[in-house]
Order: C-alpha cells, then sequence, then structure tokens
C-alpha cells in the first residue's frame, strides 16, 4: 500500500491481527519485502503488523534534502498517528535498531512501548585507537589535497582510489543525498540507552560482520534490564542465517 507521509509517497504494510501492533523497522537499503518471513511468523502470534519502506528505500520516495537521525524518528511517528498506533512493540533491524533506540530513549514519545527487540542494531561507535586516529587524521589531509584546486592535479587521484577504498557497498550504491543521510546517522547512542524503560531483547548474529557482537554486548551493558541472545553461525542478518534459532527465540520473547 501506499500513502503520503510528510511529502513523501511512501510504501508500508498493515497487516492484521488482534494482539500489538508491531512496528517493524527496516535495515539501511533493506525494503520491507525481505523481512516477510519475520512478518509471517508475527502474523502466526497473533500480531498487527506495522512496516514501511524508509525514505529513499524500495517503494518510498527518496528525500529532497539529507536526513538525520531525528527525522526517520519524526517520519515514524507522523506514519503510526496516520495510523492510529499508540502503543507497540518496536523491532528494528541494523539502522532501524538506531532509529528504535531514539525512540525507546525519549520520555515524550507519543507511541508507547513495552517491549522491543533489537536486531543485530546500530548505534554503538567505539572510540577509535590511536592508529585509526591517526590514519583518520592522514585521510582528511588527503582529501583536503585532493579537493583542493590547487593541489588537486597531483593528488586527485590517490585521494579518489582511497575514498572508495574507504566507503561501503551501501555508501557507493547511494545517491548523494542518502549518502550525507548516511553520515548524519553515523552517531553513537550510548548515552541514551540507559534512558530506555521498555523490557529489551537484543538478538545478535555471532559472526556479524557489520555490527558486531561486541556492540551487542554494550547495548546490553547500557539498556537496564536488556537481555543478549546469540544466534549461531549467523551474521549481520541473523534471521535468513539461521532462521530456526532466531525464531524460536523470537517466539518465546513474544
Amino acid at each position: 500500500m501506499q500513502t503520503e507521509i510528510q511529502d513523501l509517497s511512501t510504501h508500508y504494510l498493515d497487516l492484521p491481527g488482534e494482539k500489538g501492533p508491531v512496528i517493524f523497522l527496516h535495515g539501511w537499503g533493506a525494503p520491507v519485502s525481505l523481512y516477510q518471513p519475520v512478518f509471517d511468523l508475527l502474523s502466526q502470534l497473533g500480531y498487527r503488523v506495522v512496516a514501511f519502506d524508509m525514505p529513499g528505500v524500495g517503494e518510498t520516495q527518496e528525500p529532497k534534502i539529507p536526513l538525520h537521525l531525528a527525522d526517520y524518528a519524526a517520519f515514524t511517528l507522523a506514519l503510526c498517528e496516520k495510523l492510529g498506533v499508540e502503543q507497540a512493540v518496536f523491532i528494528g533491524h541494523s539502522h532501524g535498531g538506531r532509529v528504535a533506540i531514539s525512540l525507546l530513549s525519549d520520555p515524550d514519545c507519543p507511541v508507547k512501548c513495552q517491549k522491543a527487540v533489537l536486531i543485530d542494531a546500530a548505534g554503538v561507535r567505539p572510540a577509535p585507537s590511536v592508529g585509526k586516529k591517526l590514519r583518520q587524521l592522514s585521510y582528511k589531509g588527503l582529501k583536503v589535497l585532493g579537493t583542493s584546486s590547487f593541489t588537486a592535479p597531483l593528488f586527485g587521484d590517490l585521494y579518489t582510489q582511497e575514498r572508495d577504498k574507504r566507503a561501503s557497498a551501501d555508501y557507493k550504491a547511494a545517491s548523494p543525498v542518502m549518502r550525507q543521510t548516511m553520515s548524519n546517522v553515523l552517531v553513537d547512542l550510548t548515552h541514551l540507552m540507559p534512558k530506555i524503560t521498555a523490557q529489551v531483547l537484543l538478538v545478535w548474529g555471532d559472526q556479524d560482520a557489520d555490527t558486531p557482537l561486541a556492540h551487542g554486548r554494550i547495548m546490553e551493558q547500557h539498556i537496564p534490564g536488556a537481555g543478549l541472545a546469540m544466534i549461531q553461525n549467523a551474521g549481520h542478518f541473523c534471521f535468513l542465517d539461521n532462521w530456526g534459532q532466531f525464531s524460536a527465540v523470537l517466539r518465546a520473547f513474544l
């Protein structure tokens, strides 16, 4: 289904159920169609499932200007208001987990939540090592040399090569607006986590290379009462890699 949220044509699902609803927040660049097995399980458990493609993903229109994390939270709340959602279970994967943390930590959030599930969630940025800081400084210097009209003829190609080597596949595939958006939302949220009052289950692939298991352990330490379930032999999309264990964990929690 399509509706208009904040002047953007937005694709969403609203699957009926006697319980819930569940608000599902997807990962960066991963449209809601990827999560259909999760939605089917939630429907089997009797939950109403509300999921939507975030701006610039799937069948939802790309924003005209770069977004920040607060914009994603506001967009989610605008959809909830339109669909009459005042209380829900939040489930967020990767970037969707980052959005969920923003909402869960806000004591004035109009959508109340008593339970939440964060799957391989983003939101932790460990302090860089001394070596990494030096590499970052070196790269910033190269960027100045590679983009200056005076030195670009000498250093432009070297800077472009280093930039492309550092960039993730998601970043390379994104439009300029979404690239800036990605840079805007890469923030550390550990200071917000102690404010979360909902019962939170953290579900993590033990082989996750994008948001490592260590990030899950940090969230477990910072979110009051949170529990961490480790999915064996699974990466960043742990629900695809080990559906049997993932579905059993989710079913037990809900």
